[in-house]
């Protein structure tokens, strides 16, 4: 009898990690994915030098599967050039806990010589 109840709470101990290890790969592909995006609208960015329009960056990233919140400002350094910084979300929702997590990933553009912030830029993105 006593070998049988050890066999058991192996079992579940087992099930248990092999759960924790599932939402970890969940969540790393997640976050990649997420960072992935906030690179590509950076590169995108920095390539057309500030001057693409928002609606052309969601349905690109909509393309690549990416469907989350996605916040674009611009600021201007010391120099008075622009920079844009570039905010995705990445959301975890694990059902069996009800734990519902959304984290950040920020990225910046280089500094674009010569470019200045337009007006709703500045404002919550473009």
């Amino acid at each position: 009898m006593r070998e049988a109840v050890g066999g058991s709470l192996l079992f579940y101990i087992m099930i248990g990690f092999i759960f924790i290890y599932i939402v970890f790969i969940g969540v790393i592909m997640n976050y990649a994915a997420t960072y992935r995006a906030s690179n590509y609208v950076v590169t995108a960015l920095e390539e057309s030098e500030g001057e693409v329009s928002r609606s052309s960056l969601i349905e690109s990233l909509q393309n690549r599967n990416y469907y989350n919140d996605l916040s674009i400002t611009c600021s201007e350094n010391s120099n008075g050039d622009a920079v844009y910084r570039v905010t995705t979300y990445v959301n975890f929702d694990v059902p069996l806990i009800d734990a519902h997590l959304r984290l950040a990933i920020t990225n910046e553009t280089k500094a674009i010589y010569g470019e200045r912030c337009k007006e709703n830029a500045t404002n919550g993105g473009i």
